[in-house]
């Protein structure tokens, strides 16, 4: 029977992880190519992913929703309000995620309770699956916190 030490161990897990951190950025390639020419992607994905576990965030779909931030909304876990609300006592940090995310999202369906679109753009996520979804929610999102995606030599990608 193959015995593993714990670095052996902690080094598969490690791949795997990775593994994993790889597919989430595949899938946000798919659904909005202008993440292919992004060459901070992959070490943000990974240090969001560090992040997401040291803050306590274990559960699948809150992972990959974290990440999925990440990607349109650089270092968004670093704010310190976020890491405040994410940190709070009193709930899991899983839960706690869950529902930053369901505000979030909420925000960015509803604009008109965040002072409206800006230039007549639509923040529609229901057409096109979920890499539309999230495609819609990344460009609301990016226009919520200000903030925009961009390549590596730093200028905005549109």
């Amino acid at each position: 029977m193959l015995e593993l030490t714990s670095e052996q161990v902690a080094g598969l897990a490690e791949i795997d992880a990775r593994g994993y951190v790889e597919r989430v950025r595949q899938d946000l390639i798919k659904a909005d190519p202008k993440f292919a020419d992004d060459t901070t992607l992959p070490t943000r994905l990974w240090n969001a992913y560090i992040a997401a576990r040291q803050l306590g965030i274990h559960a699948d779909e809150n992972v990959e929703a974290f990440l999925r931030i990440e990607a349109y909304a650089p270092n968004f876990y670093a704010k310190p309000a976020t890491r405040a609300w994410l940190t709070r006592p009193g709930r899991s940090p899983d839960e706690r995620f869950h529902d930053y995310f369901r505000v979030i999202k909420w925000r960015v369906q509803h604009p008109e309770y965040n002072g409206g679109l800006e230039n007549g753009s639509s923040t529609s996520t229901t057409g096109g699956g979920i890499g539309g979804a999230w495609t819609g929610l990344g460009a609301s999102w990016r226009r919520l916190v200000g903030r925009r995606r961009t390549g590596g030599d730093s200028e905005p990608v549109q």
